[in-house]
């Protein structure tokens, strides 16, 4: 086996000796800075490990495998931790309501209690459709057909 190094010169990539002795022509070009920056963008994204292997693989047409990150997933995980973080607070809120309304024994404090219990519920509900409008579209979008 032969070791080889990476772009960034950090990591080693070890070939296979068969794989070599395949590869016995050496061909050399040169291409624009704009196409160069192309290609890092796409050895970023890929399984290949080298310039070199990126290059082969689109030459010889083998399927290239590109990872890719969709940043506006971070704007939507955002609303959806707030919304949680929010009927969180409701529910510790409510939870608060009730074990006041069992301790007490004064019906008028009961009844205000459960109009507070009621409010909340109805905040729990807003935060449901809320929840709700912001899902949608992303379902929408990974269900397309």
């Amino acid at each position: 086996m032969t070791v080889r190094k990476t772009l960034n010169h950090k990591h080693k990539y070890i070939m296979p000796e068969n794989k070599i002795n395949n590869l016995t022509r050496r061909v050399e070009s040169r291409i624009s800075e704009r196409k160069f920056q192309e290609l890092l963008t796409i050895l970023s994204q890929s399984q290949n490990q080298t310039m070199s292997s990126l290059i082969r693989d689109i030459l010889c047409k083998q399927k290239l495998v590109v990872t890719t990150y969709d940043k506006s997933l971070d704007v939507f995980l955002e609303k959806l931790s707030l919304i949680h973080q929010e009927i969180n607070a409701i529910g510790v809120n409510a939870n608060q309501v009730v074990r006041v309304f069992h301790k007490t024994g004064d019906l008028s404090k009961k009844l205000a209690l459960a109009k507070k219990l009621a409010n909340n519920l109805i905040e729990v509900l807003k935060k449901q459709e809320q929840l709700k409008n912001t899902v949608s579209p992303l379902l929408d979008k990974w269900l397309q057909k």
